[in-house]
């Protein structure tokens, strides 16, 4: 009787461990999504969701503003007040362009920010998790 009831009490364990498991999500994510939002993506297509977390990392280069060249490209925006160790382009407002890299000017043209094309980072999503 004793096995039985460690069995039936392992089973129902388990299974509430399964069904009660909540999808844990980069929390840099909730900047633009809310979690049901992050949870019907990660339902419908759970690649999805790993190429938004791919993007937190990896949608941008920060380089020095080249002053020289000042006036000589299009400047897509401008952002102040950033911390460049923490960037996130959720929290910024900027979407990702197909086709088309977007470059801002940060802290009164301090650095600049570079962000990738859509195109692009799909590319470089789908090699770097073949």
């Amino acid at each position: 009787m004793k096995k039985i009831l460690i069995v039936v009490i392992s089973v129902m364990f388990s299974g509430s461990m399964l069904f009660g498991q909540n999808s844990e999500f980069d929390s840099r994510l909730l900047a633009k999504y809310s979690v049901e939002e992050l949870e019907a993506i990660e339902k419908e297509n759970p690649r999805d969701i790993q190429f938004l977390t791919y993007c937190l990392d990896n949608a941008f280069y920060i380089g020095d503003y080249p002053n020289e060249k000042d006036g000589k490209f299009n400047i897509d925006g401008e952002l102040n007040n950033v911390d460049l160790t923490n960037i996130n382009l959720f929290s910024l407002g900027i979407e990702l362009k197909e086709g088309k890299n977007q470059m801002y000017s940060v802290n009164g043209k301090s650095k600049l920010l570079i962000v990738y094309d859509s195109k692009f980072l799909v590319e470089k999503f789908n090699q770097t998790n073949k």
